[in-house]
């Protein structure tokens, strides 16, 4: 007699969990992180001055008057860059029941929400600055572009980080003025500078727990935060006086949903932003550091 097996079942329910599991890395600690100014123009305009160098000499009994040619401020700018992330739903799949969600519509919103923040981080950190044309979309300047002073590429690609060359290169930043108080890097970096740590730490037989991570590194020259972001350059640290950024918003990011021109439900999320940075020189990186 023939077993009747699953093989040969039709009518057996389908073992789909009523789970949806989302995957990505999602954070977004520089566009999270900044603080919003209002942009009123596609090309975002600020200004910077330049101390003159300190000079100790003195004037004799008696001088007379000078006066320097006096130098203007120069005037930086940024493009603002459009950001667009649309979805469409058809009413039927609207009025199904589909495991993992209670309404596929909202949950396509979510997930457009999540994403579009990820390529503004993206773009805030990488963007290498487009003006535009009728047929080309603009770019804003990110991060990274922006830092053209403080570079540290030590002695080649593909080395360690040593604290020695950390150090010099917030040195370097504090010397022209700035105040850091945030590194980030790529995860690959901040587990480089976990591991900074580690030949100094000291174990017991009451210790139980094992700790390398660093949410703060204590420099010689003050306290910086420590993140790691899914959108650095895996080789790259960035050294960063917070304060001096922002993000200037065109349009802030909203939801809108579009006219029904088919039997569906559509919506897009739209943003229009740039990058603003108060002085280069406040900031510095670290590029060509080990990855592997």
């Amino acid at each position: 007699m023939a077993i009747y097996q699953t093989y040969n079942a039709l009518t057996n329910h389908e073992d789909l969990t009523d789970v949806l599991t989302k995957i990505g890395q999602m954070n977004t600690p520089v566009y999270s992180g900044l603080k919003k100014t209002k942009a009123s123009a596609t090309l975002h305009e600020w200004s910077t001055y330049d101390y003159a160098a300190a000079d100790d000499s003195g004037q004799a009994e008696g001088f007379t008057y000078t006066y320097p040619t006096l130098t203007s401020p120069a005037r930086v700018n940024n493009y603002t860059q459009i950001f667009n992330k649309a979805f469409q739903v058809s009413n039927t799949q609207i009025a199904s029941d589909p495991a993992g969600m209670e309404d596929e519509y909202a949950m396509r919103v979510e997930v457009a929400l999540k994403e579009i923040g990820r390529n503004i981080e993206k773009a805030l950190i990488n963007g290498t600055a487009n003006s535009g044309a009728s047929a080309t979309a603009r770019e804003l300047k990110g991060m990274l572009a922006f830092i053209t002073n403080n570079i540290s590429t030590g002695t080649g690609t593909g080395r360690a980080l040593k604290e020695t060359e950390l150090n010099s290169l917030l040195q370097e930043v504090h010397e022209d003025g700035g105040n850091p108080t945030w590194l980030l890097g790529s995860f690959r970096q901040k587990r480089a500078i976990a591991e900074l740590a580690s030949s100094n730490r000291s174990f017991n037989d009451g210790n139980k727990t094992f700790t390398s991570d660093i949410t703060v590194y204590e420099s010689p020259f003050g306290r910086l935060a420590v993140d790691g972001d899914s959108q650095m350059p895996s080789d790259t640290i960035a050294v960063l006086d917070k304060g001096m950024w922002e993000v200037a918003q065109l349009r802030p990011v909203a939801k809108k949903d579009t006219p029904e021109t088919t039997d569906s439900k559509n919506g897009v999320i739209t943003g229009e932003l740039t990058l603003v940075s108060r002085a280069d020189k406040f900031n510095g990186k670290m590029t060509g550091l080990l990855t592997s």
